[in-house]
């Protein structure tokens, strides 16, 4: 039996984006289960701790920030780890789909409770055939923001008749992470191009298109719309 398993993360919140990032962006990873990444997984999880990394949790922005657990880290030390988890994307049969919401174009939780239900029923609608090809969809996201879910669950529940939704811890879940890392850098990127990058954020890239011509770019070679 085919089966589809999407990987959800999300960037921002339903607040207001006063001294934030004015976007609320969402990821979805799809992988199909006839493709097994058993072995890209096993690769990664040796290279973490030959490097001394004990936590296989690879969060993307707390590397970059030099946040908990990454505080004691140099700055060579955090990108060795952001890097394996950018071959370990690249490496993946995997797609991503990304709904990004400007929150000054949807100032209140309920405007953009919208665009979002929109957008992802738009994007199931137009690629169809793609999801009834699977016997099964397997929805998994750690339902960080309660808001966020149920517009999920009720879009999808919409569309497809054959789907279950789990509740999924990122350590438990390597393309959970990669969920994470995609939507880090999508808001990296929209940073970018409006010059607010914070001083970590940049100081983190050595050069000044690295960001772009190393992460970005190749990121982006994984977009479902490119499949």
């Amino acid at each position: 039996m085919s089966e589809l398993s999407i990987f959800i993360d999300e960037s921002g919140d339903f607040g207001e984006s006063a001294g934030a990032s004015p976007y609320y962006i969402v990821t979805f990873v799809f992988h199909d289960q006839a493709v097994d990444i058993s072995l890209n997984i096993d690769r990664l999880e040796k290279q973490l701790s030959d490097c001394g990394f004990a936590d296989e949790y690879i969060h993307t922005h707390p590397i970059i920030r030099k946040e908990e657990p990454y505080q004691n880290l140099s700055v060579d030390e955090r990108r060795r780890i952001l890097n394996k988890m950018l071959r370990f994307t690249m490496a993946c049969d995997i797609s991503f789909f990304n709904i990004v919401v400007n929150k000054n174009e949807a100032d209140d939780k309920f405007r953009l409770s919208a665009r979002i239900a929109k957008e992802l029923s738009r994007f199931t609608r137009d690629n169809l055939p793609f999801f009834q090809s699977f016997d099964s969809i397997i929805v998994y996201y750690d339902y960080g923001q309660q808001g966020l879910g149920v517009i999920i669950n009720t879009i999808l529940n919409t569309q497809f008749t054959n789907i279950e939704f789990r509740h999924a811890s990122p350590k438990r879940y390597k393309l959970l992470q990669v969920a994470d890392f995609i939507c880090s850098m999508e808001l990296l990127s929209l940073k970018r191009k409006d010059n607010n990058l914070t001083k970590s954020e940049a100081s983190f890239f050595y050069k000044p298109n690295e960001l772009y011509k190393n992460y970005i770019k190749s990121v982006e070679k994984k977009n479902f719309k490119h499949k």
